[in-house]
């Protein structure tokens, strides 16, 4: 594909108008694949995540699965976050967060460093009743929620 005197992959193109934005929660941007899954993407190379951001997440999801009708699933590929603060990571065992398992169908987690890892132990170690799995590629995490 020819645009303003660039060659286009249309393949990206077509992956770009997939997503439909729905909502902004500190350094990430919540999306709605056209399969239904939600999908976290980092609008920042070099992210931090408070309690605050967790917090508000949660309940975005919450309310969007009510509105739907059913529980989510969800990808975040977590593979850009380089820092996760003290009260996050106690954030990530309140009650608050273990509260929210019947909202979720499945999430799926990208991790690709050490700080990513240790928020996927962290959550693998908290959330016992959630359907939750860690991958290292993104299109793996997709096709697992796919089948949920």
């Amino acid at each position: 594909m020819y645009i303003s005197g660039k060659n286009i992959n249309p393949q990206i193109i077509m992956m770009t108008e997939e997503l439909i934005r729905l909502k902004s929660i500190g350094p990430i941007d919540y999306y709605l694949r056209p399969n239904k899954i939600l999908q976290g993407k980092f609008t920042d190379s070099s992210p931090k995540i408070s309690a605050e951001d967790i917090s508000n997440t949660l309940l975005f999801f919450q309310e969007y699965s009510s509105k739907k009708g059913e529980p989510l699933c969800i990808l975040i590929n977590f593979s850009a976050l380089k820092q996760l603060p003290i009260k996050a990571r106690h954030h990530l065992r309140s009650e608050q967060v273990k509260a929210f398992a019947p909202y979720s169908k499945g999430i799926a987690l990208v991790i690709e460093n050490s700080i990513s890892r240790l928020l996927g132990n962290v959550l693998l170690s908290v959330v016992k009743d959630y359907n939750l799995k860690l991958f290292t590629n993104e299109e793996k995490a997709i096709d697992w929620l796919k089948q949920l």
